[in-house]
């Protein structure tokens, strides 16, 4: 059994996590997500993943929890199989149940097929190498750490690009498009829809063209403030995009996406593919 340091692990942890090894089809128990990292608050919880061969009871979830909880979300399936509780002391506990088939089907996907998302694209590969191993079975998941630990291969970086680049304004129903037409009909629902999701590309762009993994949905601005390298004004460009709502927005969008396009063109990263098909 591989475990996190003493010194970092709640006490709670090590004994939720004894608790899941007792099912047979428990391979790993790991803690992940804002708690255990550098940008850690008093909001924060632990995520807990349990990795199995084949699904857990809810039964057998219900037993190791309801004796711990103050308060229990049990089964829920809105985001992923999960269970949720507040324990006695008041700490906040997600935990998450994913088969070790599927896992290894998306890391192929992304490390061997070069998949790509619009936006996200390689937020489970983070999660997956910056998860710490409380209970591994028979060390599958530090095998899979061992995979994206790697890095991103550069097909995917292409990929990725290729996939998210064009959508921000290069096509036909471009989010650009749709943007300027939700400003036209003072559609401010579809508006903010469709500037979050350009947002999601543009992120997943620069985390693929730096070789890193995409850390998930929180605090991205203190992310990228990370980075070695961006395209000029980008954090102050996504601070403006934030505060704006009129028809500036279009214009604003439109100036972030044409440095993108010299910073991805200068650095090799805007690949023949996009540029034939989508000018």
């Amino acid at each position: 059994m591989s475990r996190i340091s003493k010194s970092r692990i709640h006490p709670e942890l090590e004994s939720l996590a004894n608790a899941y090894a007792m099912h047979p089809s428990v391979e790993a128990v790991v803690v992940s997500g804002s708690k255990t990292g550098d940008l850690a608050d008093e909001l924060s919880d632990f995520d807990i993943y349990v990795y199995s061969k084949s699904p857990i009871e809810v039964q057998f979830r219900e037993s190791l929890l309801r004796p711990r909880a103050a308060k229990l979300n049990l089964h829920r399936t809105f985001w992923e199989d999960e269970d949720a509780m507040i324990d006695t002391n008041g700490t906040k506990f997600e935990l998450m149940y994913r088969s070790c088939d599927w896992t290894e089907g998306e890391i192929a996907a992304r490390i061997e097929g070069h998949h790509a998302c619009l936006g996200y694209t390689t937020a489970l590969l983070y999660n997956v190498a910056n998860s710490s191993i409380i209970f591994d079975r028979s060390g599958w998941f530090r095998c899979i750490q061992e995979r994206v630990s790697a890095g991103l291969p550069s097909e995917l970086v292409r990929s990725i690009v290729a996939k998210n680049f064009p959508v921000l304004g290069d096509i036909i129903s471009s989010y650009e498009e749709q943007i300027a037409a939700a400003i036209h009909r003072n559609d401010i629902v579809s508006l903010n829809h469709r500037v979050a999701v350009w947002l999601a590309s543009y992120f997943d762009i620069l985390f693929a063209a730096n070789g890193t993994f995409h850390p998930g949905e929180k605090r991205l601005i203190s992310h990228i403030a990370k980075l070695p390298d961006l395209p000029d004004g980008a954090i102050a460009d996504v601070q403006t995009v934030l505060s704006m709502n009129g028809p500036s927005l279009a214009k604003q969008l439109a100036d972030m996406r044409e440095k993108l396009r010299y910073w991805l063109d200068s650095r090799g990263r805007l690949t023949n593919w996009s540029q034939q098909n989508f000018t």
